[in-house]
Formats: structure tokens, sequence, C-alpha cells
């Protein structure tokens, strides 16, 4: 399995150290920080030429899931692709392109808070998948 984070711009000093902890933990996950563009659109266009597989966009009026219904999205693609937008959200373009809307929450998370909370839930999946006692039901 391959997975590929999009993210719009860098992610705060602050929250790096824990980024990285979480990419350290994951196994064949790719993160690839796109430049912030002058517009939704334009920023939609860099992370289209990024995309591979199974593309799942996060935006805060998608679909939740649980932890386990993520780990079965997880399971059922070879190659997932998360795209993570900027601070104004995500093109339509690349909205309508996306295979599946994921919200991680009802609430609106900053896009840098966004980006942690996919990573821990990535990993979580990870672990649901292999048994691990890491979740807990």
């Amino acid at each position: 399995m391959k997975i590929r984070l999009l993210a719009v711009g860098r992610i705060a000093p602050f929250l790096r150290e824990a980024q990285e902890h979480y990419i350290r933990k994951i196994r064949n996950l790719e993160l690839i920080e796109v430049k912030k563009g002058k517009s939704v659109e334009e920023e939609g266009k860099r992370l289209e030429e990024k995309i591979k597989g199974f593309l799942v966009i996060l935006d805060e009026r998608g679909k939740e899931l649980t932890s386990r219904e993520f780990s079965g999205l997880l399971l059922r693609n070879s190659y997932i692709t998360f795209v993570v937008g900027g601070a104004d959200g995500i093109s339509e373009n690349l909205k309508k392109r996306g295979n599946f809307i994921l919200s991680l929450s009802k609430l609106t998370l900053q896009h840098d808070i966004a980006r942690l909370v996919l990573l821990e839930q990535i990993y979580r999946g990870l672990e649901i998948i292999r048994g691990s006692p890491y979740h807990r039901d």
C-alpha cells in the first residue's frame, strides 16, 4: 500500500515535530507540499499534477468515518492520495475529481491541524489493519 499526502504550503514550525513523528511511524507515506497560490484554483492545478491512485479530498462537508471504517478505506486501495487544501480550502474542480470527500470533523479545522489529525488517523488505520493494540474500541 502506498499513501501520498498532498498539502498546500508548509506546516507551521511549531507543529513540524508532531508531523515528523507520524511520518516516521507510517511506512510508504509520501508527503508533498505544493506552493501556496493566489487562488484555490491555482493551488488545485498544482495539486492535480501530483495525484496518483484513489483520491480522497478533505472537506468539512464530506463524509465522516469511524476509525475502523477509515482503515477499510486504506485497505481497499493499494495507492491512495489524500489532499489537504490551504487556508481557503480546495477548488471545486479538484473536489469533483475526488473519489471520496472525507470530513475529519463537523468542526472547521485549521489546515495544519487537519493535516496532523489525518496523519494520526492514517497511522491508527494501519495499526487496525495490523491488528495492533494501538486502537481500542
